[in-house]
């Protein structure tokens, strides 16, 4: 899991040097489409709607092309289209569930993991989904208003240079409330978490129900 972030992290700090100019052609334009070639990987393996994500996915990598060939603006779109499909794809998945008659999805995922919760913790896992609704279209409006009123740099410092940490603030902020207002809820790693959210999204054929009373 940590090599997976480190490279991740990495990831991003070559895309920003990209942006402001410190990369070759070549290098540019694999950092470009790496983030759509890995959402194509995840459509075909885990989706549940495979025909319209890959559509979806080829409209956005024929996008970054045109526009990864013009100035500096339309290299930086090229890289922000990855950043604004992936938020605006959690957006969707986190907030349809969160409709009435829909179970919040970390509330599923907790059940996944926990098994029963009590109804305090139901009604946390679902501000936490709510919350994280919110975290993520906050980034895609500070993206939306830097991409207007701010320079090539300082948008892509934002998308890439501050994404990792966002998030990480993000877990911090949510593990520090759960221990001081829910101290028995069991505590599940974040790399359990994933897998949970990985098995929730899989074809129904493909998932498996793993219990950790950790």
């Amino acid at each position: 899991m940590a090599t997976i972030l480190l490279l991740c992290a990495g990831y991003q700090v070559l895309v920003h040097s990209a942006v402001t100019g410190a990369q070759p052609e070549v290098i540019r334009l694999a950092l470009t489409f790496l983030p759509l070639l890995i959402l194509a990987w995840w459509a075909v393996t885990r989706s549940h709607h495979k025909l319209l994500w890959l559509l979806v996915l080829f409209a956005a990598g024929a996008a970054t092309y045109l526009l990864a060939g013009r100035n500096v603006w339309g290299l930086a779109a090229a890289y922000g289209i990855p950043h604004a499909l992936i938020y605006l794809s959690l957006l969707w998945l986190f907030g349809q569930t969160l409709l009435p008659g829909q179970e919040a999805l970390i509330t599923r995922l907790a059940r996944r993991v926990h098994g029963a919760l009590q109804p305090d913790l139901e009604a946390y896992t679902r501000r936490l989904t709510a919350a994280w609704c919110g975290f993520f279209a906050i980034q895609l409006s500070v993206s939306a208003l830097l991409c207007n009123f701010s320079s090539p740099g300082s948008w892509s410092f934002f998308i890439n240079i501050m994404n990792f940490p966002l998030l990480a603030l993000m877990f911090a902020g949510d593990y520090l409330y759960r221990i001081t207002c829910h101290p028995d809820f069991p505590h599940a790693s974040i790399a359990t978490a994933i897998e949970a959210f990985l098995q929730d999204t899989s074809p129904p054929g493909n998932r498996s129900v793993r219990s950790d009373p950790s």
